[in-house]
């Protein structure tokens, strides 16, 4: 079975701002590259400029490691590549053990450069998770406290600074202290900053689906005045058609029917025309508005009733205790056009299940069609994209549903039975859906 879990502001945003983290990988070859010039030149200079003994073939080879790891990345990756987490945690993973090699044979925690310790665990804890940056700060203290015990001494000169057990324990504890907070502070900050920009993203993202949901509107008031003039011609010929054709012959009865269904063609683009109005829902009789969440279903689909194919509605709960609502536009209209999808693809029955407990109301609707194409399945809910197989539409019933559903609190989750079929999964917190205000 292909599921796709389609949420206006919640599992797709998720997906957007995931695919935002980790780390760019052109920003971790750059900073190694830094660090083996960095390393370069101070072998270079301590070694043959400053005259000091160090095992050089050792250090070159380390540095030489690292250049070449960076030129496999950069050939093997693209230069906007993200790293995942687990893979920038690999990439810095190496960068301390390289450091820990090369501080190893240039003496340990008495060479000034251990301070690099801190530049793989900051960059954790500024661009990643937690639980890399804790990863990270152990391997690094692992490190640190491997190198305060075993190293070569550092090649200074005789009768030059040498440095006691108690200093080196200091720098060891500098270093850990250090590290534990440099960490656990970059950590916080960054992670108030991520939590501001994720807000700010899902905000944008809202509002962008708001705009397009209001040009849809736009464009139906547009469309309602511009077919008003002609089908206010249509009318008035079809009745014309129908006094002039003789009583009970076929061409009276079209004509008819013509008028019939461009009537009520007059009456859906004259709502269109109005601007929403809760009076045009709200009756004097509160009866009239809070339903029983089964009494809801069944208005929806007696609109559908009479389309040649069977809606059965199926109740899994305690009627006793099923929850009451308002049956307010947004829930009817986003209901409605899942409903009308499904009498329409369906091949002879529609089924509604019912369910609910304490905390959650489900309704599932589920047709005997052909069901949702692979191709389409991952893009439902996007404007102008048709949803079934060999059928055409814009898709803008299913992008409808989708926001109006989403606004009264409710996700939907779309997927292919295993028998066959579309299946449309409803769910909304009970608590939510059993609100004082229809229009809170």
């Amino acid at each position: 079975m292909t599921t796709l879990q389609s949420s206006p502001y919640i599992a797709e945003n998720e997906n957007i701002l995931g695919a935002s983290n980790g780390v760019r990988l052109q920003s971790l070859v750059y900073i190694r590259w830094l660090a083996v010039i960095g390393q370069a030149f101070a072998l270079v200079l301590v070694h043959w400029g400053m005259d000091y003994d160090l095992p050089i073939i050792p250090c070159a080879v380390l540095v030489a490691a690292s250049a070449v790891v960076n030129v496999l990345v950069t050939i093997s990756y693209k230069s906007t590549a993200r790293l995942t987490n687990r893979g920038a945690i690999l990439y810095l993973f190496y960068d301390a053990l390289q450091l820990t090699g090369l501080l190893y044979l240039t003496g340990g925690l008495s060479n000034p450069f251990s301070i690099l310790f801190l530049v793989p665990v900051t960059i954790s804890a500024t661009s990643l998770t937690l639980k890399g940056t804790v990863f990270l700060g152990l391997t690094t203290l692992l490190c640190i406290s491997f190198l305060a015990v075993f190293h070569e001494p550092l090649p200074l000169p005789d009768k030059e600074l040498h440095l006691s057990n108690t200093y080196i324990l200091a720098i060891w504890a500098a270093l850990v202290l250090g590290t534990l907070f440099l960490s656990s502070y970059a950590w916080r900050i960054s992670s108030d900053s991520r939590k501001m920009t994720d807000a700010l993203t899902v905000a944008r993202m809202a509002l962008a689906r708001e705009q397009q949901l209001s040009a849809v509107g736009g464009i139906a008031a547009a469309a309602a005045h511009e077919l008003g003039t002609p089908l206010n011609t249509i009318l008035l010929v079809s009745e014309e058609l129908s006094r002039e054709f003789p009583v009970g012959s076929d061409h009276e009865v079209d004509a008819k029917l013509l008028h019939d269904q461009a009537k009520k063609c007059a009456d859906v683009l004259a709502q269109l025309s109005q601007g929403p109005s809760t009076d045009r829902f709200l009756q004097q009789d509160a009866h009239h508005n809070y339903l029983p969440f089964q009494s809801l279903i069944a208005l929806v689909t007696e609109k559908y009733a009479n389309k040649g194919t069977e809606i059965k509605i199926i109740v899994d709960g305690d009627l006793n205790d099923q929850p009451k609502l308002f049956a307010s536009p947004e829930i009817l209209h986003g209901l409605g056009n899942l409903v009308s999808n499904g009498t329409e693809f369906a091949h002879s029955i529609v089924t509604i299940d019912l369910n609910w407990d304490e905390n959650e109301v489900h309704a599932i609707i589920q047709d005997d069609g052909p069901g949702f194409s692979d191709e389409i399945i991952d893009r439902l809910g996007e404007p102008y994209t048709s949803t079934r197989r060999g059928n055409g539409g814009m898709g803008l019933g299913v992008f409808i549903s989708e926001m109006l559903i989403g606004h009264s609190g409710g996700t939907i989750h779309f997927s292919n039975a295993s028998a066959g079929g579309a299946r449309c999964h409803i769910q909304w917190p009970r608590k939510r859906l059993e609100k004082a205000d229809p229009y809170s």
